[in-house]
């Protein structure tokens, strides 16, 4: 009896105080901590923004003009044709000057691919810290699992040493014993799988990180409160103005009007000057150069400007309807990611106001029938593995809840 109740006494401490987790790591990791080096160090953020370096690096040389030409030109046939019987030495510059307008728009279209490509690097940020946030509540789930899983485990022992002892002393069946060895050899099981999970969720967590996939990520910090408190239509305008993705389709929009701008442009000439200079003995002669201006003329518009001018207007519309499917499908995600983190925020909050402390209460209820003996010990065992559901259904909602809301966090722009 009285090592039933010092297992009884052992079973409460169990249920209000569960034991820590030690991760036998040096140094802690935040989530903070865990954003900050993704944002520095992994390789998909690198590339996106060296991707925005080179876009932006094009702006620039879009709005230059061609090299210009220089020629020399040595003429001695035209020289013998006036009896001078020295050959005619000539330097010339020529250059190709488009029209002013087209400059413009070249550069213009090079600054909207650059802007489409910073939208995109800022998309990238934002999709790498979601996957970070998601990845540390992945693995921070698994060591609650694998604490709640050991905490079962002992307390498993407790109830295995006591049916032994009872049926020991004639009170209790043979079959007590039985099936508690049996649930500690199936919890056993579970922490072997458990381990195995967690070593994957510490794996996904260090690729992000830019670390090797089997280092030690270091001992998490429980996160913060999960703070929620904009309506639905806050998160529709911040979505609006600041989701990249969003973003990147307008300056698309943007960039493809100029491109069909340019096109119409190409219907006007561009200009062409030259400069020639006659030399004798490597200095030039007095009066004797000629300069030249010339204009392209776009004879051949019905083959060549029209049907550019068509093309871009059909990429410009094409780029106009992206934009209108691209906008409603953000919506609809953003509205799916809000109901999913509204709906498991209640979930949460009904397992930690309902399920958790009536789980509780029965055990209690349980080992204290089973200690008088108004209760089997099958029954001790149904309400042991209640409450152990319960708790790791509630660390899983508690994921899914923050999962949720850093895609949330994604979709609308925004961080926490």
């Amino acid at each position: 009896m009285k090592f039933l109740r010092g297992m009884v006494v052992a079973v409460a401490l169990l249920l209000f105080f569960p034991p820590a987790v030690c991760l036998y790591a040096t140094e802690n990791l935040s989530l903070n901590d865990a954003v900050r080096i993704a944002l520095q160090s992994n390789p998909e953020i690198h590339a996106a923004q060296s991707a925005f370096d080179a876009a932006n690096s094009r702006i620039l040389p879009a709005a230059a003009l061609n090299d210009p030409l220089i020629e020399y030109e040595f003429d001695r046939i035209t020289a013998d044709r006036g009896l001078s019987g020295d050959p005619m030495k000539t330097f010339s510059v020529s250059q190709d000057i488009p029209f002013p307008t087209k400059l413009y728009l070249r550069a213009k279209i090079a600054s909207r691919l650059a802007k489409m490509a910073f939208e995109n690097y800022q998309a990238k940020e934002r999709e790498v810290v979601a996957r970070v946030k998601t990845a540390y509540a992945e693995l921070y789930l698994a060591e609650k699992t694998i604490a709640v899983t050991q905490e079962n485990k002992i307390l498993l022992k407790q109830l295995a040493d006591s049916a032994a002892g009872r049926y020991g002393m004639g009170r209790g069946t043979q079959a007590d014993a039985l099936k508690a060895q049996v649930e500690m050899a199936k919890v056993e099981a579970e922490l072997i799988l458990l381990t195995q999970k967690k070593a994957t969720a510490a794996a996904k967590l260090n690729v992000l990180l830019n670390k090797g996939p089997g280092e030690n990520p270091g001992v998490l910090e429980a996160e913060g409160p999960i703070v929620f408190d904009k309506t639905l239509a806050e998160y529709e305008r911040l979505t609006a103005e600041h989701n990249p993705e969003l973003k990147a389709y307008r300056y698309a929009m943007e960039r493809g009007q100029a491109a069909y701008d340019l096109s119409r442009q190409e219907f006007i000439p561009d200009f062409n000057v030259r400069f020639r200079q006659m030399v004798d003995r490597g200095k030039a002669m007095d009066g004797a150069w000629a300069g030249m201006v010339g204009v392209t003329v776009p004879l051949w518009f019905l083959q060549k400007q029209v049907f550019v001018v068509k093309e871009m207007k059909s990429e410009l519309d094409i780029v106009k309807a992206e934009l209108d499917g691209k906008a409603k499908a953000v919506l609809y995600e953003l509205h799916d990611d809000y109901n999913r983190v509204a709906a498991n925020k209640q979930i949460v909050e009904m397992y930690e106001k309902v399920f958790l402390p009536q789980g509780q209460e029965a055990v209690a209820v349980e080992l204290k029938g089973y200690e008088s003996g108004t209760t089997d010990f099958v029954s001790l065992l149904d309400s042991q593995r209640m409450l152990i559901r319960f708790k790791i259904e509630h660390y899983q909602y508690i994921l899914e809840l923050r999962s949720a809301l850093a895609d949330l966090e994604r979709i609308s722009g925004t961080y926490s």
